[in-house]
C-alpha cells in the first residue's frame, strides 16, 4: 500500500515537471510576430532642394515709360516691369512688378518723304531685390506700329496691326514684350535667389553672348571717357549694318 502511494506521488511530480517544461517551451504568438518584424528605420529629414529656372523661360514685360526716337538715343536705357508671376512648380521665383531694363541699340529720327522713324533695343536684365538677372530679347520699333522681335525664339505680344508711316518711332507705356531668361538661375525652396548665384558672372556671360554686347563691353572697359564714347559709337554703327 505504501509502495503504491509513493508511486502515485512520484508520477504526479513527474507530470508536473513535464507540464512546467512544456509551458516554458511555449512561445507567445504575439511575441513571435513582433520578433519576426524588421525594426522600423526613421529616415532623417532631407534638406529642401534648390529650384532651377531654366534658360529660355519666357517672362512677360510691360514698358513703364514712353520711349521714342526723338527723345532717346543709342545707349539710353529704359524701364519695364514684369507683368505676371514666374513660377517653378508652385513657387513664385520672379514676382509680378519686378523691375527690368532695356537698352536702345540703334535709332533714326522721323524720316523724310513720310518714312517712319526706327528704333532697335535689347532687353537687358530684371532686378530681384537689387540683384541683376540677365535677359535675352531684341526688338525693332518702327513708327507707332508693331514692335517686331528680331531675336531668334523671342516674340512680341500685344502688337498693333501694321506700321504707321511718317511718325517718330514710339514705344508707348504698357506695350507688352516677351523676354527670355538668358541662363539657368538657381533659387532656394523659398523662391529666393540661391546664395550661390553669382550675378557678376551671369552678366559677364550675357555680355559675351552677341557681337554687339561684346563690342559694348570692350568699349566700356577702355577707361577713358572720350575713347569709350568713340568706341561705343562704332559699336552702334556696326549694329546698324
Amino acid at each position: 500500500m505504501k509502495f503504491n502511494l509513493a508511486a502515485h506521488y512520484l508520477c504526479a511530480v513527474g507530470l508536473c515537471a513535464l507540464s512546467t517544461i512544456a509551458s516554458a517551451q511555449e512561445v507567445n504568438p504575439s511575441t513571435a510576430q513582433a520578433n519576426s518584424e524588421p525594426a522600423q528605420i526613421i529616415a532623417e529629414p532631407q534638406p529642401p532642394k534648390d529650384l532651377v529656372l531654366n534658360a529660355g523661360t519666357p517672362i512677360t514685360l510691360a514698358v513703364t515709360e514712353e520711349v521714342n526716337s526723338s527723345t532717346h538715343k543709342e545707349g539710353d536705357e529704359f524701364r519695364l516691369t514684369v507683368l505676371t508671376d514666374v513660377t517653378v512648380g508652385q513657387t513664385v521665383v520672379i514676382p509680378r512688378g519686378t523691375p527690368a531694363t532695356a537698352e536702345i541699340t540703334w535709332r533714326t529720327g522721323k524720316g523724310a518723304f513720310g518714312k517712319s522713324g526706327k528704333m532697335e533695343f535689347e532687353l537687358r536684365s530684371i532686378y530681384l531685390d537689387g540683384t541683376q538677372v540677365p535677359l535675352s530679347g531684341s526688338f525693332r520699333q518702327e513708327g507707332e506700329g508693331n514692335t517686331v522681335a528680331t531675336g531668334v525664339g523671342v516674340i512680341a505680344i500685344g502688337v498693333f496691326a501694321g506700321f504707321i508711316t511718317g511718325k517718330r518711332a514710339r514705344l508707348p507705356v504698357g506695350r507688352e514684350l516677351m523676354a527670355q531668361v538668358a541662363q539657368n538661375v538657381a533659387f532656394g525652396a523659398d523662391g529666393k535667389l540661391s546664395p550661390n548665384y553669382d550675378a557678376a558672372a551671369a552678366v559677364k556671360t550675357a555680355d559675351a553672348s552677341t557681337p554687339f554686347r561684346r563690342c559694348r563691353t570692350s568699349a566700356k572697359g577702355l577707361g577713358d571717357a572720350k575713347l569709350e564714347q568713340a568706341a561705343l559709337k562704332k559699336c552702334f554703327a556696326e549694329r546698324m549694318e
